[in-house]
């Protein structure tokens, strides 16, 4: 780059689904990048499962190459014969309130194990040297403030140091960075607690599982407790690393690979209604106190806990975030601290917008950031001159601009801060999601019409999740 002797550079912490993405787009257009991951590379993560739809499509599309997508699609779990579905809404009794598989306007997806995900968009950022394991991030300084060689030095909890042009936190929803930087927009949900479960699935479990469960993803909003179900059943890859057949469907066939099948579950509490050291009893423990809050819920539902039972379930606490104003950094900036609101520090998915569970957005809309963020960063690197802080601001904005409206919609649709937007079990809640189910057929009735009427058809905005 003319006119200074050091690439435009860029420091990703987190290599979790978002950063790794991003870090692959930047390298696949020569933009120097290093990231930084907090966990050993060899450590055992579990592999909980994701649904991704549009917006996570988005952001692949953009960050990677063809092949690369092709070879990731084929990872993701089948549901009908489909790979795109939806949830259907059960009642404690396990009677079917809506599906929303039957609905156009309701955003699919298609769920896929989130450590083949994360390694799958990790290993081509590992193998191009940029990836570094085991650095903890500690914190961050601003270089040389207000002059033409500012910059932004990483600390990490080794005492070594990295600097660069801007840093993108991907940390997640505990994120350093967006503390330091005095956002601080993120917190624990108050009153509810969260019991997570995965196992394995072979064939021959699956084909014994009640109709109800291999059907598709369940969800339950009952008795004051979220409860989802679903399973992971990727196409098997033969020998040239294509799909073995990709004519299995959920209810007829069992041409998974059993080698990564999976189902998990996962329920929420009110914190009043169970054990206070819940985290500390042992396995058998807390599926007992499953079992027992689940007391006079459906069959199915305890066939759920029997299915994950020989596991050890994780708890934990969700996190949401609350909307920032437009102008946030301006109101956190301080004098005497430049890295208060500093336009060379942005943020990415949970790092910012971290949501609950609900609609199963949060990796969608993380991954989609990543699509805003590359062309900017890519202009940014590839000017003929060094970008000053003011450019960087700018692009930053513009970032922000389209981000923030759109993630922090879903963070509102995902319920917010509240796990139960609505109870099922409950007059109000029977009927809010009766008239869901109308206002859903009135959308799909006005779209065909407008079809027939003008020639307009839906666009497949998730095309390779139909193969």
């Amino acid at each position: 780059m003319a006119g200074t002797t050091k690439p435009f550079k860029v420091i990703i912490v987190g290599s979790g689904l978002a950063g790794s993405l991003l870090a692959n787009g930047l390298i696949n257009n020569d933009v120097e990048v290093a990231v930084y991951e907090r966990l050993d590379k060899d450590v055992k993560r579990e592999g909980y499962q994701i649904r991704l739809g549009a917006p996570a499509l988005i952001g692949m599309r953009a960050n990677l190459e063809k092949d690369h997508l092709s070879r990731i699609v084929e990872k993701f779990g089948r549901a009908g014969g489909a790979k795109s579905s939806a949830p259907s809404v059960y009642d404690e009794k396990f009677n079917r309130l809506i599906d929303f598989r039957r609905f156009a306007a309701y955003s699919k997806s298609a769920p896929i194990n989130r450590v083949i995900l994360r390694d799958a968009l990790a290993k081509p950022v590992d193998k191009a040297g940029k990836l570094h394991y085991g650095r903890s991030f500690s914190r961050y300084e601003i270089l040389k403030p207000g002059t033409q060689d500012e910059q932004v030095r990483v600390y990490f909890s080794d005492e070594t140091y990295d600097d660069c042009d801007v840093l993108v936190g991907a940390d997640g929803s505990h994120s350093k960075i967006n503390k330091q930087i005095g956002l601080n927009n993120i917190a624990d949900v108050p009153r509810y607690i969260s019991l997570i479960a995965k196992s394995d699935l072979p064939a021959s479990t699956f084909a014994k599982m009640s109709p109800g469960l291999r059907q598709g993803p369940v969800a339950a909003f009952a008795d004051r407790k979220p409860l989802y179900f679903a399973v992971y059943l990727p196409d098997k890859i033969d020998a040239s690393g294509h799909v073995d057949n990709p004519n299995t469907t959920l209810t007829n066939g069992t041409n998974f690979d059993e080698g990564v099948s999976s189902c998990m579950f996962a329920v929420h509490f009110l914190e009043n209604t169970v054990p206070p050291n819940l985290a500390r009893l042992s396995r058998e423990e807390k599926w007992d106190v499953a079992s027992s809050a689940l007391r006079g819920w459906s069959d199915e539902y305890h066939e759920m806990i029997d299915l994950v039972r020989s596991t050890d379930p994780y708890i934990l606490k969700g996190r949401a975030s609350v909307r920032p104003a437009r102008n946030w950094r301006r109101k956190v900036a301080s004098s005497t601290e430049p890295e208060r609101g500093h336009p060379r520090v942005w943020m990415l998915g949970d790092a910012m917008h971290a949501m609950l569970p609900n609609r199963g957005m949060g990796g969608n809309q993380a991954m989609q950031d990543t699509a805003t963020i590359l062309p900017l960063l890519t202009k940014l690197a590839s000017q003929p001159y060094k970008p000053s802080t003011q450019d960087i601001e700018r692009a930053g904005q513009e970032y922000e601009d389209e981000m923030i409206p759109r993630a922090f919609t879903w963070v509102a649709k995902s319920g917010g801060s509240n796990f139960m937007p609505i109870d099922s079990s409950t007059f109000t809640g029977r009927l809010l999601f009766q008239l869901a189910g109308i206002l859903l057929h009135v959308i799909a009735i006005w779209s065909t019409t407008k079809g027939w009427l003008f020639g307009n058809k839906d666009i497949d905005d998730a095309p390779e999740l139909q193969s």
